[in-house]
């Protein structure tokens, strides 16, 4: 059976877990709704002016809206002062933006999500038993369930990769043993996997000495960017955006080719310049 946690936007400390099993608990899962499955269509038709239907859309334009995630809940106290107390832990979700996490094996997958309500059924509960129901309402505004556990990997560029002949100081003459340039460093190469069921977009993160600067190499091209120094830079390859310390740095980027790896499939990547820094690679399997 399901289990249901809620944690803060950021950070690990719980909200508060409802439990969907048949064990002795005091925060039980009633049933969730919304969970599985495809939000409702968004996509754009246009009418065809003569004859039957609407004009053909290609796969690109296939889009799903938000996702609406009700959550029926039932509290189970040993006294009046515990369940206000249980109470008050669901009230708390109120105002905020929280990480809904659905352990449900072999699946542990997670959305962020605006908490619209936390209602108490209107009808009378009994109180002798010290029992609560209601229900919490999540809208997560990104469709796509995210895996719990994320891949994490870090490239490091290769040094010295002039390649070519080397002609010797100077220019002075071909120099001997011949050179064709060194390949020293680090792992400048990382693969990583999607095994979800719909794209899954890397976050990277320029750390180090970088001197502002990085080039990115993957099969759909070439990510490139110059900006600020002395403080680590984020790639989020789902907005296509670069910041550092909460501020953006996009306008450094000239060349954006964010990379985006598809269900069921995988994608190399590859560090060629980060000055002396390093490069972190997070990416999540995801699901519609």
């Amino acid at each position: 059976m399901s289990t249901v946690i809620f944690y803060p936007q950021s950070g690990d400390r719980e909200l508060c877990r409802l439990y969907g099993d048949d064990g002795d608990r005091e925060m039980i899962l009633r049933e969730i709704d919304g969970w599985y499955g495809t939000p409702e269509s968004r996509t754009e038709a246009t009418p065809r002016k003569w004859g039957d239907g609407d004009h053909d859309v290609s796969e690109s334009d296939i889009a799903y809206g938000a996702r609406t995630v009700p959550i029926a809940y039932r509290l189970l106290a040993g006294d009046r002062a515990r369940l206000e107390q249980l109470r008050s832990m669901l009230g708390a979700l109120a105002h905020r933006l929280v990480r809904l996490r659905v352990v449900d094996p072999p699946e542990d997958t997670y959305q962020v999500g605006e908490v619209l309500q936390v209602l108490p059924d209107k009808a009378p509960q009994n109180m002798a038993m010290q029992t609560d129901t209601g229900l919490i309402t999540v809208l997560c505004r990104r469709p796509e369930r995210l895996s719990w556990l994320a891949q994490r990997g870090q490239m490091w560029p290769d040094k010295g990769m002039s390649g070519g002949l080397s002609y010797g100081p100077g220019g002075a003459g071909l120099a001997y043993p011949v050179s064709y340039g060194s390949r020293t460093g680090g792992r400048s190469s990382l693969v990583v996997t999607n095994q979800g069921s719909a794209d899954a977009y890397p976050v990277l993160t320029l750390c180090g000495d970088h001197h502002g600067r990085m080039v990115l190499y993957w099969a759909g091209g070439v990510l490139q960017w110059s900006g600020g120094s002395g403080a680590s830079a984020v790639f989020d390859c789902r907005t296509q955006t670069v910041s550092m310390g909460g501020v953006d740095q996009s306008r450094g980027l000239s060349s954006r080719a964010f990379p985006v790896v598809r269900p069921g499939e995988s994608v190399a990547l590859r560090l060629v310049e980060a000055g002396d820094g390093w490069v972190t690679c997070e990416m999540r399997d995801a699901f519609l």
